[in-house]
């Protein structure tokens, strides 16, 4: 009868410990298996299953779907939601939920700053800076300035460069740049820079990386150190149109009843009959007549050297020929288009 009531009572007790209860555990514990609702002690595991636990320190908390209430714990595996103190490490499936305010609670890696980005790529002024500039890339800034004689043109699409020539850029309060860095041939690495003083204004020079490349503009312009562009002399403020052309506009007598004459003047250049000045304002513009021709000054217009007495007869023979190989040309494609279709030859 003993054997039997000592077998009872161990059934009764592993009954109550694998059953559905609420119970305490004590320390050092392995919690318990199954539906439960169990406080743990310090030092359990947890609980496994579909549970609802709180634990003391310690302990390492719960696995499982599980609603957790954790102190310097493991935090919870499986779909929970849990509140935990210092020393967690959160979650791993599901989401969490921190109600402390330890700055020893691991987080998630903040995201880098993005500095005086605005916007993930863009590039903006450095105050007061001609040159600098700050580029953002992908929410990161960097600081950059543009090659030596290039300014930053904050106006430039994020698809292109944005350091150009200064003719190209408003400034405006951006005054400030950086130490010029010359070379033997350029007094910046980049750039275009005018070469003569205002009686000769053709000629300039472009500088990439300190070398220097010497260009000439077209006859009778001049080069702009404030366009980069070759100009009318008289459009260019450190040239003297009439030194650089070698021409000066007559007066022109100026009526009381009539005022000044309407429409330009034109006059041939002395030492060569192809080129000819319009006076515009006083100033003079050189112009030039093409192929054989010569500038007509009863016609104010270019006509066949030929018919000019003061050009060279050298220009003026080539001229004649040039105009009578022309007539029978025309004569040739009169006289053809005369036959009728079945005579034309088809090439």
């Amino acid at each position: 009868m003993k054997t039997i009531a000592l077998l009872l009572s161990a059934c009764a007790v592993a009954h109550a410990q694998l059953g559905n209860y609420n119970s305490g555990q004590s320390s050092n514990s392995f919690g318990s298996f199954g539906n439960t609702r169990a406080p743990a002690q310090a030092g359990s595991f947890g609980t496994f299953g579909n549970t609802r636990t709180q634990t003391r320190p310690g302990a390492f908390s719960s696995f499982g779907n599980t609603q957790t209430q954790a102190q310097s714990n493991f935090g919870s595996f499986g779909n929970t939601r849990t509140q935990s103190a210092s020393n967690s490490f959160g979650r791993q499936s599901g989401y969490q939920q921190s109600t402390t305010a330890n700055p020893t609670q691991f987080q998630q890696p903040a995201r880098q700053s993005a500095g005086s980005c605005r916007e993930l790529n863009e590039r903006t002024p450095v105050p007061g800076s001609c040159d600098r500039y700050i580029e953002c890339v992908n929410g990161t800034s960097e600081e950059k300035t543009c090659p030596d004689g290039l300014l930053f043109n904050a106006e430039a699409l994020f698809t292109t460069y944005p350091c150009q020539y200064p003719n190209e850029v408003k400034c405006l309060e951006r005054s400030s740049l950086q130490p010029a860095q010359p070379t033997e041939d350029c007094p910046h690495q980049f750039g275009y820079f005018k070469l003569g003083d205002a009686r000769n204004c053709s000629a300039f020079r472009n500088c990439v990386n300190g070398v220097g490349f010497d260009f000439t503009c077209p006859e009778g312009l001049a080069f702009s150190s404030e366009t980069y562009r070759c100009e009318w002399p008289d459009e260019v403020a450190d040239c003297d149109a009439e030194a650089f052309l070698g021409f000066r506009c007559p007066a022109i007598p100026v009526s009381k009843e009539l005022g000044p004459p309407a429409g330009f003047r034109y006059y041939r250049a002395d030492s060569n009959c192809q080129k000819y000045f319009i006076c515009i304002e006083g100033h003079p513009r050189a112009l030039s007549c093409g192929g054989d021709s010569a500038f007509d000054e009863l016609t104010s217009s270019c006509v066949s050297a030929d018919e000019v007495a003061v050009c060279p007869q050298e220009l003026r023979a080539s001229a004649a020929r040039s105009r009578e190989d022309e007539k029978q040309r025309l004569a040739k494609e009169v006289s053809f288009n005369a036959r009728p279709p079945q005579q034309k030859k088809r090439f």
